[in-house]
């Protein structure tokens, strides 16, 4: 308070507890009764500030530390220096100071690396951003006319005639580009799940059944088994298995063969879907990104859109090889929902399962 009287102004800083302030007092008379007036700020950068001195201050004491060690050890006994050779002080520094230089580029090889990771993230999001830029006009535009298109052409069918089939083929073209459509909107949106139980076999059923209706194809084949039922989104996850189906069997070829197998254990239900056809290279696996396809005309949705929903479900998709040829889509559902997805990871260094050698993850972290 005599200092306050005096005229001075006084600071002071409170660095313990968890907000740190630096704190200014000054005393006002101008009433009768004097009041001190006390000013408080943010003192956050002021730690930080002393913190990152105090680390630096350390490196340089254990850097000379060092140093003074070595010399230490390495000084003659009777303290004098060998003729011809560098002082041993010199020595000491230089070797301290290409430790310090090796662990700094080893940060920054670190620290190149995590950044190298970052943009391959970005890249691999463009496509998403491009995709849900189109699509909102695409889908207005291309649905209106498609609107008309259909209506004119069941006009013309329902007249019959020498017409008839070229509309029949206008409304199957028609039902084509709608299909492309719709896939695009499944793919960029991101809508909520609505989990119930139900029957995974009896799904898988009906998938098998649509896909072998809608086109000619290979034999699937679906055996009896019993996986119980599943909590998750039951529409969803059927057009996740319509794409894997449908991919498998235009994989396969129409003389090929399509085998789908349900298991049940460990708390999850694993779907496997096999064929016959070609397989993928291991480098063609690497390469899966949105829009990337080996088939004339595909669209290269269908793969990473199962991928974003068995990821939403917290399951895990793989790829590997089937033997002597084909390839394996393994689906790894949770029987139950639990939580947020796990972290998603370029693999799972998870075993081959029999029969698939290359077994390459695209999935998600699995979890213990």
């Amino acid at each position: 308070m005599q200092r306050l009287r005096a005229g001075e102004v006084l600071a002071v800083t409170q660095l313990a507890g968890p907000s740190p302030r630096v704190l200014a007092y000054v005393l006002l008379t101008g009433s009768a009764a004097p009041v001190v007036l006390r000013l408080a700020t943010d003192a956050s950068d002021l730690v930080a500030d002393l913190r990152d001195r105090q680390e630096s201050f350390l490196t340089q004491a254990m850097a000379l530390v060092l140093v003074l060690g070595t010399i230490a050890l390495l000084a003659p006994s009777r303290g004098e220096a060998t003729p011809g050779s560098p002082p041993v002080a010199l020595v000491a520094y230089e070797e301290a100071m290409e430790r310090l230089r090796a662990r700094d580029q080893e940060t920054s090889r670190r620290h190149q690396k995590e950044r190298s990771r970052m943009e391959g993230e970005l890249r691999d999001k463009e496509p998403f951003v491009r995709a849900g830029e189109l699509t909102v006009g695409v889908v207005h535009e291309i649905r209106n006319g498609l609107g008309t298109i259909v209506g004119y052409a069941r006009l013309v069918q329902s007249a019959g005639g020498a017409a008839a089939e070229d509309a029949r083929a206008i409304l199957e073209e028609c039902q084509t580009l709608e299909t492309v459509v719709r896939r695009f909107m499944e793919f960029v949106k991101d809508d909520a799940l609505h989990p119930a139980t139900f029957d995974l076999v009896r799904m898988l059923s009906r998938v098998v059944a649509r896909e072998s209706r809608g086109r000619t194809g290979p034999e699937m084949v679906l055996p009896r088994a019993e996986a119980g039922s599943i909590e998750a989104d039951e529409d969803v996850l059927e057009r996740a298995f319509e794409n894997l189906v449908r991919n498998a069997r235009d994989a396969a070829g129409p003389a090929g063969h399509v085998w789908i197998e349900v298991e049940r254990g460990g708390g999850s239900a694993v779907v496997t879907i096999a064929d016959d056809g070609p397989g993928m290279p291991a480098a063609v696996r690497d390469s899966l990104r949105p829009f990337f396809t080996t088939k004339s005309g595909g669209l290269g949705l269908g793969l990473p859109f199962a991928f974003k929903i068995v990821r939403q479900h917290g399951g895990e998709l793989t790829l590997g090889d089937r033997q002597p040829r084909g390839l394996i889509v393994r689906v790894r559902l949770p029987l139950a929902r639990s939580g947020s997805p796990p972290e998603v990871t370029d693999g799972n260094g998870r075993a081959a399962p029999d029969g698939v050698t290359g077994d390459t993850s695209i999935g998600v972290k699995p979890t213990s």
